[in-house]
């Protein structure tokens, strides 16, 4: 039996969720006057920008017209500041290396845009260790919906069941098992305590911790 590896990618492999969250306050406070504080950000981690923006216009009385520009701002915007001064989360390449060392088949899925992940994983120098770079932007549905990993297993030809899936929020966690596919969660450190994690086959804190994670999923 085959084990792919798929990995979700802001919060997993590059330190990228408060760029998303500064980029988005600052172009809201410029362009609209509105401060978008925590809570605007609660459970956001995982989600399509698109439908992030939705609840954003809705929740301020914002022209639900302007959403698609604000996007394109935001997305341009993180993935200058990425390419700029890229933070890979620690250990990433240690990782990555021993996975593909032991012969396992990598892929990217992430709620990001398809150029920026390619433009995340091209400021990584990590582009090489994945097979194929897989965004659920224009999917009917972004996660917690279990599509963009389903399209995953799908693309690799392994049935959801082989799959480990390495995600640091509850949106993508629960994606991974809507999809029947084993995960292993890296949450935020202010973010370890929730409870909801428990649904993860298993928790570490940080990615030196998920070889071994994985031999004790295959």
């Amino acid at each position: 039996m085959t084990t792919a590896i798929i990995f979700d990618m802001d919060g997993v492999l590059v330190d990228s969720e408060p760029v998303w969250v500064k980029v988005e306050q600052e172009i809201y406070l410029q362009r609209y006057g509105v401060h978008l504080g925590h809570e605007d950000f609660k459970d956001s981690a995982g989600i399509r920008i698109d439908k992030l923006l939705i609840e954003h216009h809705r929740r301020y009385s914002l022209p639900l017209e302007d959403i698609p520009l604000r996007v394109e701002e935001i997305v341009t915007d993180v993935g200058q500041q990425i390419q700029t001064h890229p933070q890979p989360m620690s250990g990433v390449v240690e990782l990555l290396e021993t996975i593909q060392r032991h012969g396992l088949p990598m892929v990217v899925a992430s709620s990001s845009p398809q150029k920026q992940i390619a433009c995340v994983l091209e400021a990584l120098n990590i582009s090489h260790y994945f097979s194929h770079q897989i965004s659920a932007e224009g999917m009917i549905n972004g996660k917690p919906h279990p599509a963009v990993f389903l399209r995953a297993a799908e693309i690799l030809n392994v049935s959801p069941e082989e799959c480990i899936v390495i995600e640091d929020a509850v949106n993508g966690m629960v994606a991974a098992k809507a999809a029947q596919m084993k995960v292993i969660v890296m949450p935020a450190p202010e973010a370890r305590q929730d409870k909801r994690f428990g649904l993860a086959d298993v928790q570490v804190n940080t990615l030196n911790e998920v070889w071994h994670a994985i031999q004790q999923l295959k």
